[in-house]
């Protein structure tokens, strides 16, 4: 008898190894988009820092302190800028988010004083990142929280 084919002992071994490989992977894959999502936030908020940089040299003060976030309305997401009172406030400084599912709320703070103005923060809002701020303080120097 001739009988060609695998056996079932030769097919378990490579689900286990297919298995064992796959539990290496992932946790390795996962940490990168944790990072990935990082770096972008730092893109934004230092887009964010340079945009209100550009808006002082023109006008000569910073804009309004304000919340960035993106409101939900079915899997429409728009972006709206709100003072600190929640009212919603026009685009002054030409900022846009990043397309997609919201990762992180940004907020601009403006200090005044010595080494005051402009500065942004990022907070997370996705549940993979809870915990995770990033922000950049007046003298553009940028820093990150990750639990």
């Amino acid at each position: 008898m001739n009988h060609k084919g695998f056996t079932l002992i030769e097919l378990m071994i490579v689900v286990v190894i297919i298995g064992i490989l796959a539990a290496l992977a992932i946790p390795r894959f996962l940490e990168a988009s944790k990072k990935a999502k990082i770096t972008e936030a730092k893109g934004v908020v230092k887009q964010l820092y340079n945009l209100q940089s550009a808006f002082y040299q023109e006008s000569g003060h910073f804009p309004a302190a304000a919340t960035l976030t993106k409101a939900t309305s079915g899997t429409d997401f728009t972006p709206t800028w709100y003072d600190a009172t929640g009212k919603a406030i026009a685009d002054s400084i030409n900022f846009d988010l990043p397309s997609g599912k919201p990762r992180f709320d940004y907020a601009t703070v403006v200090t005044s004083g010595i080494g005051g103005g402009a500065s942004g923060t990022a907070n997370a809002q996705d549940s993979s990142l809870l915990g995770t701020s990033v922000s950049i303080s007046p003298g553009g120097v940028l820093s990150s929280i990750v639990p």
